[in-house]
């Protein structure tokens, strides 16, 4: 109903501290009631609902407003997301509430400090943690490739290879699939081999599909690579390390894992700022290529260091 700016901003600011907190309230939900040896396929198959929504949201969204109209298909998407908040509030009252790093001590029959208790000293020790700071730049950072191939590839795929805005929505759309089939297989995938291997493999394929996008010159088939790659990475990444973020305030008992996957979440916007801002401007003074290059030599950097979590 938004018609000036203003309200369209407010809008979409409200659309993404929603999104935010369906993320970070969803995550930790999972994180609570899947063990360790079974939450890399849960987290993976809450990856797929979200790649299947953004699969299937712009066509749907699309037939409805040629349909509808602007109006009622808006009235329509509202009234979808009133009956999943009122889903959400009743799984709610289901779910067990989540344990503090304090009630996992006592339940151990540990001694529990003031410091255990405070948000301050739990969101510090979350801080200072070499592992969980890692884990975290590997979001930002592939993101950061996300957020500069988007923008660029809808310059490139018109300027040097002349298709149409179907066309580049297709193109695109094979990051979605990707990341919808390789999600659900790399979480069962994360519940049987090292989480930090496949967080750091996520991170090699992230930098093979800027190397891809350089190679484009070669043929459309580079293009297409360098897309598919992307949604692969993008699926393995955010299924292992969701997983391995829980593993980490388990082992170190650094608080709730809704702090974790709020600096997660934190991290994602980062990088989709970041990696346009920076990309675009190497883009700008170099060529296309430079910017999508710098932000996958970050990733390989990257890699061993978070390999090296144990």
């Amino acid at each position: 109903e938004a018609t000036t700016f203003r309200q369209l901003l407010v809008a979409r600011g409200a659309q993404g501290a929603a999104s935010a907190a369906v993320m970070c309230g969803g995550l930790s939900l999972i994180a609570e009631t899947h063990p360790p040896d079974v939450r890399g396929a849960a987290m993976g198959l809450a990856q797929t609902g979200l790649a299947f929504g953004l699969l299937c949201g712009p066509l749907i969204g699309g037939l409805l407003f040629q349909r509808l109209g602007r109006k009622r298909t808006f009235r329509l998407a509202a009234g979808i997301l009133m009956a999943n908040a009122a889903g959400m509030v009743g799984l709610m009252g289901l779910a067990p509430p989540e344990r503090t790093a304090e009630e996992r001590k006592r339940e151990r029959g540990e001694t529990v400090t003031e410091d255990d208790a405070s948000l301050v000293a739990s969101s510090k020790r979350l801080l200072s943690n070499r592992d969980i700071l890692a884990v975290t730049a590997s979001t930002l950072v592939v993101h950061a490739v996300v957020g500069v191939i988007k923008p660029i590839s809808q310059v490139v795929l018109d300027a040097e290879f002349g298709m149409t805005m179907v066309k580049r929505s297709f193109v695109i759309s094979i990051a979605t699939v990707a990341y919808f089939i390789t999600a659900p297989f790399s979480g069962w995938l994360s519940d049987r081999v090292s989480r930090p291997r496949l967080v750091a493999l996520s991170l090699v394929l992230m930098s093979g599909s800027s190397a891809f996008f350089a190679l484009r010159h070669l043929g459309i088939w580079a293009f297409y690579t360098c897309v598919a790659l992307l949604g692969v990475a993008l699926g393995v990444q955010k299924s292992s390390s969701q997983s391995l973020l829980a593993d980490l305030v388990d082992k170190h008992e650094l608080g709730e894992y809704s702090m974790a996957y709020a600096l997660s979440d934190v991290a994602d916007s980062v990088g989709l700022i970041i990696g346009p801002v920076v990309g675009l401007w190497l883009g700008q003074v170099f060529s296309h290529s430079v910017g999508v290059l710098a932000m996958g030599a970050l990733c390989l950097l990257l890699a061993p260091v978070v390999l090296s979590i144990k």
